[in-house]
């Protein structure tokens, strides 16, 4: 597309122009002297782009005029002709021709000036390798009967309609008034489906490799137990996607009747986006091997608290994380995302305020690449106070994983966690070594450190684990571009407010708590090795002169020191990133300095 630019307003001279000039002039420009194998590619990445243009007019074919270099290369490539070209009927007229008995690629967004042709070329093709079709709702139905009964060399299948909002829970789709029976399809290992009728994906796909089902629209949605029919026939599949596209009735009790789960013995990955329940539901009914990897996405809190028992145990039956396979559980990844403030003037809650949290488990040099375990949990809809729903949800994970032998926790934009579960959480996680920490910082994390070293200095009388010190072999803690001048939540004390107390606010600069931390861990002889304050803000030279006492070894960013002088004495503590730089001077809030306190309560 850059390249036809550049034809078009005289940077390149057309072979078809003055063609001794052209060529001199041509010769000069790097783009007319790409390697063949370059451009080659270069060709075919263009023909494939066809699909989602935003000029519907445009032609893969004008990139082939560029200069007669590019002319040469593109009609000696047999292999990029097979992407017939639906765009105008010029172009089908002429890539068609050239495609000759090859293997066609057909690559189309359905509409009026195209419907004819595609009906023509699916019916009439000799051999079809690949079909990717964009749709809307009203385009896709001349061409349903055919995709049911597809060309017999097909290997792959896209079908993506859009289904505009407004329709609701109309009926999309009629019965099918045609048999959906047939002869195996054998060459057909991929389909990919987006708001279809689920009865294109039909007895024959009995060799597919990869199955991928996206919003099935409520009215397409079979029972159970013929979703499961269909879904065991798939015996050699290795990818599983079920995205927003379950069985009408996963949610209630039809489940628990299944007689035996189904089995996918090659099974590689499998994809899920819902509810709790349709997740949880769906995983009890399938079984594959320990090897697999899960990603999931919960897209709604709703149930959440109430079925999360159910989630901790069918990650625990499905033994993600454990040594099933000899090979442990090594790094846990948090990772929280943030979109909007949340509140606006004063403490009026924002409507628009999103977050979410991804949960991802890797194991130790596994070949298959990823993590065993990615879950993300992203309310798409304001579901109350999400802080409760995403720290529900964390917990229920680390409940169902083995974390024994754990050695990295890499923290991403991960503030809300409270001191009370980092406490239960990291006494799962008797071999961490490596804390990482990035974004915005989690002060929930160094309180459960410095009160827990403090409970133990203190000798406190109990039941044993109060006394114990959390995380013995932590050596290596590593910052990046955190504002160590942030403050935390407050933890509300009442189980009936939410989680995290937004009006109640520590002053406490987070790497004071820390440093604080290290220190006390110092006195029973567990002096970290390193710590690293890298592309940091807000680092106060004294804190700084504390960390090389606490430490056997400090890799500090001299740019950012501050002076203490430079703080505001009034609050030392900043919370731009939950409150979006509001000033909070004259708001209401309540703030505590609970360093300060613990400190002076020492003395």
């Amino acid at each position: 597309m850059s390249q036809t630019s550049l034809l078009r307003h005289g940077h390149l001279t057309s072979s078809t122009n003055h063609l001794n000039e052209s060529k001199n002039h041509n010769r000069l420009i790097l783009a007319c002297n790409l390697p063949e194998e370059v451009l080659r590619k270069i060709l075919i990445t263009c023909a494939q782009l066809s699909v989602g243009a935003k000029d519907p007019t445009w032609s893969w074919v004008n990139v082939s005029y560029v200069c007669s270099n590019w002319r040469r290369v593109a009609l000696a490539s047999q292999d990029l002709w097979r992407y017939i070209d639906f765009s105008h009927p010029r172009w089908y007229t002429l890539t068609s021709t050239r495609a000759k008995m090859s293997a066609a690629h057909i690559i189309a967004t359905v509409g009026d000036n195209n419907i004819r042709q595609l009906h023509r070329t699916l019916r009439l093709a000799h051999r079809i390798q690949d079909i990717h079709l964009k749709s809307s709702i009203q385009d896709i139905h001349p061409l349903l009967e055919i995709l049911t009964h597809p060309n017999p060399a097909l290997e792959s299948l896209i079908v993506d309609v859009h289904i505009p909002q407004n329709l609701g829970y109309v009926d999309a789709y009629d019965p099918p008034s045609f048999p959906t029976t047939g002869p195996p399809l054998t060459n057909l290992r991929y389909l990919e489906l987006h708001n279809t009728p689920f009865y294109l994906l039909t007895s024959r796909c009995t060799f597919l490799t990869s199955f991928h089902l996206h919003d099935l629209p409520l009215t397409e949605r079979p029972s159970l137990r013929y979703f499961l029919f269909m879904l065991e026939q798939l015996t050699k599949l290795q990818y599983l996607t079920l995205d927003r596209a379950f069985p009408i009735n996963i949610d209630g009790d039809e489940g628990r009747g299944i007689e035996r789960p189904i089995h996918f013995p090659d099974l590689k990955c499998i994809s899920l986006v819902g509810s709790v329940p349709e997740v949880t539901n769906t995983l009890e009914c399938i079984t594959f091997p320990p090897s697999a990897c899960l990603v999931a996405k919960i897209c709604t809190l709703v149930d959440l608290k109430k079925h999360a028992w159910r989630l901790t145990e069918t990650f625990s039956a499905h033994a993600w994380g454990t040594d099933a396979i000899g090979v442990p559980l090594e790094t846990l990844v948090l990772t929280g995302q943030v979109s909007g403030s949340r509140f606006r003037q004063g403490f009026e809650a924002d409507p628009g305020f999103r977050q979410s949290l991804r949960i991802r488990a890797f194991r130790a040099d596994w070949e298959g690449g990823g993590a065993a375990l990615d879950l993300t949990v992203a309310p798409e809809e304001e579901d109350g106070n999400s802080d409760e729903g995403l720290i529900t949800a964390l917990v229920a994970t680390c409940k169902a994983l083995s974390l024994m032998k754990i050695h990295t926790l890499a923290l991403q934009d991960v503030d809300i966690v409270t001191q009370k579960t980092w406490t239960a959480l990291l006494r799962t996680l008797p071999s961490l070594r490596v804390l990482d920490i990035t974004g915005r910082a989690p002060s929930g994390l160094v309180w459960a450190l410095l009160l827990n070293a403090k409970s133990h200095g203190q000798g406190l009388k109990g039941d044993g684990e109060t006394q114990r010190l959390l995380v013995p072999r932590l050596n290596d803690i590593y910052l990046h571009s955190v504002d160590c001048s942030s403050g935390g939540f407050m933890v509300s004390p009442k189980q009936s407010t939410p989680v995290n107390s937004h009006c109640d606010l520590d002053d406490s600069p987070f790497l004071d708590v820390l440093i604080a931390s290290l220190s006390h861990r110092k006195k029973f002889g567990l002096c970290t090795r390193s710590l690293s304050i890298a592309r940091c803000v807000n680092v106060l030279c004294s804190v700084v002169g504390d960390a090389r006492a606490a430490v056997k070894y400090l890799i500090c960013d001299l740019r950012n020191l501050m002076k203490k002088e430079e703080v505001d004495p009034r609050f030392p503590a900043r919370y731009s990133s939950c409150w979006d730089g509001q000033d909070l001077g004259g708001s209401g809030f309540r703030h505590y300095h609970r360093l300060r306190t613990l400190i002076d309560s020492d003395n």
